[in-house]
């Protein structure tokens, strides 16, 4: 063999020795090692993801209190410059409605109190009726228990006979 040839057959078996072991440990990779790769991948992930998460929810509760705290004073700052225009709105409706109520509500009180008034006569009339009836009832029986002046003069019925 040439010095040539001996090199090219070196060559050709130091790459096919190089692509063995490339296929080789290509091999091992996906069968053993890929699958534990993963595993521990998706676990620090988990992992990951739960730190991340209790960071920010502690940073979330962290920064809660101050954001709560300047949103209540937004909202007390707005109601405090709202009040007086909304106190003034309800005062003037309230006003107005009264306005246009007003003369309905004489009306009503007026109505009423002269219902009141023919009720209290129609009673009186009523009550002096009773009475009248009453006194008269009275009169009646009183009446029969008294004698009559022309009764003393008769004999009694069934004396004489």
């Amino acid at each position: 063999m040439s010095g040539g040839q001996l090199l090219l057959l070196v060559c050709t078996t130091a790459l096919a020795s190089s692509l063995a072991t490339l296929g080789l440990i290509w091999l091992v990779f996906q069968r053993w090692l890929r699958p534990r790769l993963e595993s521990r991948l998706a676990a620090f992930a988990d992992l990951l993801e739960a730190r991340v998460r209790a960071g920010a929810g502690a940073a979330g509760q962290a920064l809660l209190e101050p954001v709560r705290a300047r949103v209540q004073a937004g909202v007390e700052d707005a109601v405090a410059g709202l009040l007086p225009q909304v106190r003034a709105e309800l005062t003037a409706g309230v006003r107005d409605a009264a306005t246009d109520s007003l003369p309905a509500f004489r009306e009503e009180v007026r109505a009423g109190f002269t219902e009141a008034l023919s009720a209290s006569a129609l009673l009186d009339r009523t009550a002096r009726g009773v009475v009248r009836t009453g006194s008269s009832l009275v009169e009646s029986g009183l009446s029969l228990l008294r004698p009559r002046p022309d009764d003393r003069d008769e004999p009694p019925r069934g004396a004489g006979r």
